[in-house]
């Protein structure tokens, strides 16, 4: 339910009222007025023809207001449940349904049928209520920041402005769609070094601490003069068992949280993404991703005619690097000065010369969102390219690093033995 004031103040009477709006959609909602017959007029002015209208008393609307707070409590407790995939089938259903020539509740009733979990069905649900009761698509999304993003709320109220949701919805569906496949493959591309180094750091401790010092016991009995790998190792494996080594490893593990939580701070995270940015192999790729996501934002926010400026602040949020971002802030700044969008981010050194002489013949053509969509396609396939080498050199360089650390135990452990079997001193 939704509430209409009238011109007079708060001391005014409050009507329940049942309605249809111009579209024929059933609404309902509480309206003030000073009488029954200034409520329907009311109404009558916003286009709504009302089916039924009564005084509403204190008790109802208290019972009414506990059970929107409940409501909305328990929503946003599970609706930060929704996953990005999910979110994305919520879109494209959603588009389906509107270019189907459904009307806006229709198609979201249809969408919470469909709707697989109890968070999705939670949040279209409340997106129904909202809408059923004269709330625009876009104000209703705002309530959830965190199922829709500042974009998608963006778009969606300029598609309800210009009379084309459908083709919006549709835009909003198919960039998230590409968004969560760039996200998935970003997510491979770093997992896989990390199981690698995770598993080789585990077996070299279980190796030194555990399986060594028994191997070692049996070669110092033999009282023959060990190699030096072997010496090595031992007071390697000796000192991390001692409390110096326990204090060192104490050390490191407040170092780690030290550092989770500097690069958590706005400082920790500038600094940990300029270093990013400057990582071999790794900073291409960032970069490369950070401009596609940058093209294909605006492009998608420049076809639905949202001002440059709004763009501008809703594109930095998704780049995913926070000195990427400021150097949008300040050309964002330039905009609003009267610069060209191609000049200011020309001046931040960080986005290639080809997507700066796009953006300038967009600029100069009008056709920005064209160009940009075409520019962002380019860089989609770079942009696999690149991760691609990450995650097939990455990977490798890591594994030699393991490999020589594992060949180096390998020998301290098996040059005694060999020694041994061969009756050597």
């Amino acid at each position: 339910m939704t509430r209409l004031r009238g011109e007079s103040s708060s001391s005014l009477p409050d009507f329940a009222y049942k309605a249809l709006d111009r579209k024929g959609q059933s609404v309902a909602g509480v309206i003030s007025a000073a009488d029954r017959a200034a409520a329907v007029a009311l109404l009558g002015q916003r286009e709504t023809f009302v089916t039924d209208i009564e005084k509403s008393d204190g008790k109802s609307k208290a019972a009414h207001s506990s059970a929107t707070k409940d409501a909305g409590f328990s929503l946003r407790l599970n609706a930060h449940k929704v996953t990005p995939r999910q979110r994305v089938t919520l879109l494209r259903q959603l588009t389906v349904g509107l270019s189907a020539g459904l009307t806006l509740v229709n198609a979201l009733e249809v969408v919470a049928d469909q709707a697989e979990s109890p968070a999705v069905r939670a949040l279209v649900d409340d997106l129904i209520e909202r809408v059923s009761s004269g709330e625009a698509l876009s104000d209703a999304q705002a309530e959830h920041p965190e199922a829709f993003t500042t974009m998608q709320v963006s778009m969606t109220r300029a598609g309800e402005t210009a009379g084309a949701l459908d083709e919006v919805m549709n835009s909003l569906a198919s960039f998230a769609e590409r968004d969560l496949e760039l996200r998935e493959k970003l997510r491979s591309a770093s997992l896989y070094p990390l199981m690698i180094v995770g598993f080789g750091v585990i077996s070299i401790f279980v190796i030194m601490i555990f399986i060594l010092p028994r191997i070692m016991v049996v070669v110092s009995e033999t009282g023959s003069d060990l190699p030096l790998p072997t010496r090595m190792l031992m007071g390697m494996a000796d000192w991390a068992r001692s409390p110096a080594g326990s204090i060192a490893g104490l050390g490191v593990v407040a170092a780690a949280g030290f550092w989770w939580y500097w690069k958590s701070t706005p400082e920790g995270a500038l600094a940990m993404d300029r270093i990013k940015l400057k990582l071999p192999f790794i900073g291409p790729a960032i970069r490369r991703v950070a401009v596609s996501r940058f093209a294909r934002t605006l492009g998608t926010l420049a076809a639905a005619n949202i001002p440059i400026v709004e763009s501008m602040r809703i594109v930095r949020d998704t780049l995913g690097n926070e000195v990427l971002a400021r150097d949008i802030d300040r050309a964002a700044a330039g905009i609003v000065r009267g610069s060209a969008i191609a000049d200011d981010l020309r001046d931040t050194g960080q986005f290639p010369s080809l997507l700066i002489q796009v953006i300038a013949m967009g600029e100069r053509t009008g056709r920005l969102d064209e160009l940009l969509m075409d520019t962002a396609d380019s860089y989609d396939k770079e942009t696999n390219a690149a991760l691609e080498r990450v995650m097939t050199v990455v990977p490798v360089l890591i594994i030699l690093v393991l490999a020589l650390f594992v060949a180096f135990i390998l020998a301290a452990t098996l040059l005694p033995i060999m020694n041994i079997d061969m009756g050597g001193p």
